[in-house]
């Protein structure tokens, strides 16, 4: 294997290896206080990327950054008074349930703001060489996307006070609501934090893989990253995203030959292993129920 397409490979892997995270974080945020699956998550991720595309082509692509974490934050915001809060104390296949078929309500919306085209943000890329490695400024801006996304979540999570009651709320939220922390109010916030998160891992992978009716295929790949590194684990889903990343972008180069379009769906067969060995997953918390 020649150096060039090893350090290629490897760049493209953490790229969408960090893009793979900021999506499964979404999922984790959601997971953590309500103890269930947000199953809009992925058509969130399809919609950011079209409302970003249209809104681009008319004002820039600053536009459509702000305009599509606005549309992200309101319908994060929509689902958690519409779906999460109804549902409070209902066994968690009820609000899985109920965010299934709220999937198929965005994508409705999303065919009719972007009619499902497949195309690239309007953006004027470049190409650098770097020695063995050529990156894209596409590549750059997914990486800074990213990476300010990861880093953020990160401090709000353990540097902040919000962070803080955040988390109280998600390991017990009846006691966190003895103690006089406003419980309600965390709830929606994380709703709208995982809409933010969303956007913003949607965007990045808009601006890497083009916006196309297969963005939320993605999303559900970041899902199975998300489930093999264990939902209840910040740290975890990361190393889960990186992983896939490297994973599907190696396995292309290896595999390919032999196994057509392995690549893209290798992540799903290491799901399988995985969770054959360890159920919560690689870095997950083991729960044992006495019945």
């Amino acid at each position: 294997m020649e150096v060039n397409v090893l350090a290629g490979a490897l760049f493209q892997g953490v790229v969408l290896g960090m893009i793979y995270a900021l999506i499964a974080l979404g999922f984790n945020i959601i997971y953590r206080v309500s103890k269930s699956i947000n199953f809009a998550h992925p058509a969130l991720i399809l919609l950011i990327g079209y409302v970003a595309l249209v809104v681009s082509r008319q004002n820039g692509f600053a536009a459509g950054l702000i305009i599509s974490l606005a549309v992200a934050a309101l319908l994060g915001l929509a689902l958690e008074k519409s779906l999460a809060k109804p549902l409070i104390g209902k066994p968690p296949v009820a609000l899985i349930g109920a965010t299934l078929g709220a999937f198929y309500v965005i994508r409705g919306i999303t065919f009719i703001v972007g009619r499902f085209e497949a195309a690239a943000l309007p953006i004027t890329s470049t190409n650098y060489d770097l020695g063995v490695l050529k990156v894209s400024t596409n590549d750059i801006l997914s990486l800074a996307i990213t990476g300010a996304g990861l880093l953020g979540l990160v401090l709000l999570h353990n540097k902040t006070k919000i962070g803080s009651a955040i988390r109280a709320v998600a390991e017990d939220a009846e006691g966190a609501a003895g103690y006089g922390l406003p419980v309600s109010r965390l709830m929606t916030l994380s709703w709208i934090l995982a809409g933010l998160t969303g956007a913003l891992g949607g965007l990045a992978l808009s601006l890497k893989a083009q916006v196309s009716p297969y963005l939320d295929f993605y999303a559900i790949k970041a899902f199975a990253a998300s489930i093999l590194a264990g939902l209840d684990s910040i740290g975890g889903v990361v190393l889960g995203g990186l992983a896939l990343g490297l994973v599907e972008q190696l396995a292309s180069i290896v595999l390919e030959p032999f196994l057509p379009g392995i690549g893209g769906h290798i992540a799903f067969f290491f799901l399988l292993l995985i969770l054959l060995v360890k159920p919560y997953g690689l870095f997950g918390t083991e729960r044992i129920e006495r019945i």
